[in-house]
């Protein structure tokens, strides 16, 4: 195997590191061939979920080392813990499961309770996540962004303290079951001594507070690997070692996934932090080479955009027959707290006897619903309202029409595209991307910087939103497709064969009526009239060279003079 520069200086690195690995740069390969160097020594790499564990020890095995651990963060954290191994363990709590739990009373005529009690398990999985190692060190408030959700808790934060650690307290009498999350708080708690030579951290800028403060604690060779850009879980309270830890640092800047068009795209994507005072500085080259399209995925930012892509696609253009949801489709179609679409639905008819979820049918309305909402931070139940409002009563029907269409995980490959968020399509990789409308520009981030300094936004929500667009760019191995509203103005497209500025699908070929080519002919009022609309309509450049009997190089002088790309 050939390796670059860059990793070999990595791999035959001794003592603590962390490795900042721009997407596509071969991190999976350096971190294996890091661990085959070392043979002899007892190493542990901790992955980042469930499926990149497997799929390294799948290539360990095939390495044929076996001095080599893989653990999640909660796998290892759960094997450390034996007190807890007893108590039942559970995904996650509802906010009416946390009124009963904690006795917390209604008031008649609001939903105070659930949000209170809301409030509280978000605080709880807070302070499990975080270094703190107790409540009192950490302030909730901070971590919300929302003026109505603040503003609630600021209200009653007393309460909201003294219920998160009655709930801490429960689950560590076992008087109720414990989350994954409260074991992973004991792990760090317990000062833990791991007896390995080397660990290594990857995607360390999406770590566990409380895994990292473990971790730093440790007496082996520490490595830390990620993409500082691509922190994109600081909703789910992740932290970004890499700007924690102060260790050498040294880079995996080449990527072998895309051209040098996408990673000139994607270091104009990373300029926008410049607009809120971060440093956006990347080394970033693009390797890549053009390759067939076999794979396509429409990414987008939230679940709500996503199903109205697919229904509009699958549906309403009927450009496509078998779709496939990163995921599978009812994480899609189900909150977190478990209330299903058809609930959100059953609530907005007012047919209450037809709700199955016990939450939502405590909710005495539709209107009810989107006040709590609005006082809280469940963002997947709010994807349900926001498609229930736009869709109405044909929901059940684009839902069956979906279903239907969709192939199973081991079918991936046969179908037409691919639906995911971006945090879905984390660690994926697909031959054309076709992205959303619903990610963060750069009108909005200059708009941004007055309730920044105002102290109204957290900057670091705003970087974060940023980085959705980025991992989302760099998810193509071959071409790419974005609405021209996120290109960022530093950008230009040159290579029309790999970035383009619009989400026309063509999938299927269309015959299109062309006019003969007038390669010196100036150009009429119009022309240029009907390139403006065929330029709004989608079309590619090719298309409208076509389309006006006009060379390529011609359309793109006049769409540069029309300032059309912005």
């Amino acid at each position: 195997m050939q390796l670059t520069d860059e990793q070999e200086q990595i791999i035959a690195h001794e003592g603590n590191l962390k490795v900042n690995a721009v997407a596509g740069s071969g991190k999976t390969t350096t971190i294996l061939q890091y661990a085959q160097r070392r043979p002899k020594s007892p190493i542990l790499y901790l992955a980042f979920n469930k499926s990149v564990k497997l799929e390294a020890e799948y290539k360990l095995s095939q390495m044929s080392l076996s001095n080599v651990r893989v653990e999640t963060a909660h796998s290892l954290a759960y094997k450390y813990t034996a007190p807890y191994q007893r108590h039942k363990i559970r995904f996650d709590y509802k906010p009416h499961e946390i009124v009963a739990i904690l006795n917390i009373r209604p008031k008649a005529g609001d939903l105070s309770h659930l949000k209170l009690a809301s409030h509280v398990y978000r605080f709880v999985r807070y302070f499990c996540n975080s270094m703190a190692q107790k409540v009192a060190e950490i302030n909730y408030l901070e971590t919300l962004s929302d003026l109505e959700s603040l503003a609630f808790a600021t209200e009653n934060h007393e309460l909201i303290v003294h219920y998160t650690r009655l709930f801490l307290a429960k689950m560590h009498k076992g008087e109720v079951d414990i989350i994954h999350d409260f074991y992973l708080k004991q792990f760090q708690l317990s000062q833990p001594v791991l007896s390995y030579d080397y660990i290594l951290f990857d995607e360390g800028q999406d770590a566990s507070g409380a895994m990292l403060a473990a971790f730093i604690k440790q007496p082996a060779n520490k490595i830390i690997i990620g993409d500082q850009h691509q922190q994109i879980y600081g909703w789910r309270f992740a932290t970004n070692a890499l700007q924690q830890v102060d260790f050498q640092t040294m880079d995996l800047s080449k990527s072998f996934r895309f051209n040098q068009e996408v990673a000139r795209l994607s270091k104009s994507i990373l300029q926008l932090k410049t607009h809120i005072g971060q440093n956006s500085k990347v080394c970033l080259q693009g390797l890549g080479t053009h390759q067939p399209i076999n794979s396509r995925v429409t990414l987008a930012r939230s679940n709500s955009k996503l199903v109205s892509r697919a229904i509009e696609l699958l549906i309403q253009q009927k450009e496509l027959s078998k779709i496939y949801f990163e995921g599978q489709l009812s994480s899609y179609t189900f909150s977190e707290d478990g209330g299903s679409i058809y609930d959100v639905l059953n609530l907005y008819n007012n047919q209450r006897h037809l709700i199955k979820d016990d939450l939502i049918k405590s909710i005495p309305s539709f209107d009810h619903l989107k006040d709590y909402l609005e006082e809280t931070s469940d963002t997947s139940l709010k994807a349900l309202v926001d498609l229930v409002e736009k869709y109405h009563k044909d929901i059940p029907y684009f839902i069956s029409r979906i279903k239907e269409c969709c192939v199973d995980e081991a079918d991936k490959d046969k179908a037409d595209m691919v639906f995911s968020t971006v945090h879905k399509a984390k660690g994926m990789e697909y031959d054309q991307v076709f992205i959303m409308d619903d990610f963060i520009n750069e009108q909005q981030i200059i708009d941004a910087k007055e309730a920044i300094k105002a102290q109204e936004i957290n900057p670091e929500a705003v970087a974060e939103e940023i980085n959705l667009l980025y991992v989302a760019a760099t998810r193509t191995k071959s071409k790419l497709h974005l609405p021209i509203h996120l290109l960022p103005s530093s950008y230009q497209i040159h290579d029309f064969n790999t970035v383009s500025n619009n989400l026309n699908l063509s999938l299927k070929p269309k015959t299109v009526k062309t006019k003969p080519q007038r390669s010196n002919q100036l150009w009429s009022k119009m022309e240029e009239a009907e390139l403006k609309q065929l330029f709004i309509q989608g079309k590619t450049v090719k298309e409208i060279a076509l389309l006006l009997g006009r060379s390529q190089s011609a359309v793109i002088r006049r769409v540069e003079k029309l300032d059309l790309w912005f």
